[in-house]
């Protein structure tokens, strides 16, 4: 199953998205990221030792978190500022810790971690009205690094309006 957790309120892509993998029988749920409330990771460690596996800060992510482990596929679909996650997305991104591996290890050089649940693919779409000189590459290095530290497969899509239809067909594609 693929999840979209999807933060793009004015554009909507997140809903076509959701719409375009159900017209190809893909089974697929999204969940508007704007409509939760999650709070920032605090690095206690609590969730490797007072609630192992769950957040002590109890908020939305522990609707989200049950699905994600469900998931094979993540897509998180978020506006772009400075080549980065929205302030709602990186929240919720960076308390994924609580559902990954606990333990760090070294591949290629790199430190990264193992996945717990089904999650094999991250695919990041960033939504932008217009581009500004390196934020493209600063979002691109951004999942780079994030898909490392992961373990997993995946890749960035970069959306603006005059691209919407055609980077929905790839992102599409690259699910099917």
């Amino acid at each position: 199953m693929i999840l979209i957790l999807s933060d793009d309120t004015r554009q909507k892509v997140g809903e076509k998205l959701l719409q375009d993998l159900k017209n190809k029988n893909i089974s697929v749920e999204m969940i508007s990221v704007a409509d939760q409330k999650v709070g920032p990771c605090y690095s206690c460690g609590g969730c490797t030792d007072i609630t192992y596996g769950k957040c002590i800060q109890r908020d939305d992510a522990d609707i989200i978190f049950p699905k994600l482990m469900r998931s094979d596929v993540m897509v998180m679909v978020t506006p772009v500022k400075w080549g980065n996650y929205s302030f709602k997305t990186k929240r919720i991104f960076d308390k994924c810790a609580v559902i990954g591996d606990r333990h760090y290890y070294q591949k290629n050089g790199e430190l990264v971690k193992g996945q717990i649940g089904n999650i094999h693919t991250f695919i990041a779409v960033g939504v932008k009205d217009e581009w500004l000189n390196g934020e493209k590459e600063a979002f691109q290095n951004l999942v780079t690094e994030n898909i490392k530290i992961m373990n997993i497969k995946g890749k960035a899509f970069m959306v603006e309006d005059s691209n919407l239809e055609a980077c929905l067909e790839s992102i599409v594609e690259e699910l099917c």
